[in-house]
């Protein structure tokens, strides 16, 4: 069985938490200031394989804050 280690770079777990009605304009928000266009680097930072710099994790959880998720649920898978 193999192990799954997670990764912390993921705003998965947070993504999760926005209510439905609201994805669409959070993940427009994201994309916006993190300077994404297309839909691979989407995933790419979607998932956490490239890590956010200081300032783009710090607009991420404004985002997320506006959308009631908690700062520590942000990360994660």
């Amino acid at each position: 069985m193999a192990n799954k280690t997670q990764n912390i770079h993921s705003f998965k777990k947070g993504y999760g938490m926005i209510p439905y009605r609201d994805i669409r304009k959070a993940r427009e928000e994201i994309k916006e200031v993190l300077g994404i266009s297309a839909r691979s680097q989407w995933y790419q930072r979607l998932n956490g394989n490239i890590i956010p710099n200081v300032e783009e994790k710090d607009a991420i959880e404004k985002i997320f804050a506006k959308y009631k998720v908690k700062k520590s649920d942000v990360w994660g898978e």
